[in-house]
């Protein structure tokens, strides 16, 4: 089977002309479509940042590690495979066909990276699925959550 990605790996000539800069869908374990991997930079559907990519190493936006990049994989803290972009492949673990999104709306601006992200050391792991779901690996920390979260802190 045969699929061409091309439309769904874009350059981005209007932001950055004469660049590289390329884009790769992220799928859950299902095969549904999640996150976006852009130019270091996660984002969701509706083209909010949700995190950052420091060498192998996952951070949200806050600068919490939230898991490893290796391979096409993404796995959580517990090196557990959480997600796959198209082409991954892992021995011993079956990846299920995938569901190509439509297009996707404009990005935002991506945050300023939090200062004193490194690159941690991601041992080789076994592949297994794990019980998180992939949509919970980055979460959306808006203004309004941010005020209930401190809200319920206080209570």
């Amino acid at each position: 089977m045969n699929i061409d990605l091309s439309k769904y790996m874009r350059d981005d000539d209007e932001k950055k002309p004469q660049s590289t800069v390329r884009e790769l869908i992220l799928f859950n374990r299902w095969g549904k479509a999640t996150l976006r991997l852009r130019d270091k930079v996660i984002y969701d559907y509706k083209g909010r940042a949700r995190g950052f990519v420091v060498g192998t190493t996952v951070y949200d936006v806050r600068g919490e590690h939230r898991g490893f990049w290796r391979s096409l994989l993404m796995s959580d803290r517990m090196h557990r495979v959480i997600g796959y972009a198209y082409g991954a492949s892992i021995q011993g673990l079956v990846l299920p066909p995938v569901e190509f999104p439509p297009l996707v709306y404009r990005d935002d601006p991506p945050p300023p990276l939090p200062e004193g992200l490194t690159d941690l050391e991601c041992p080789p792991f076994v592949a297994v699925w794990s019980m998180m779901q992939f949509e919970n690996l980055l979460p959306n920390f808006d203004e309004e959550e941010e005020k209930r979260v401190v809200e319920d802190e206080e209570l």
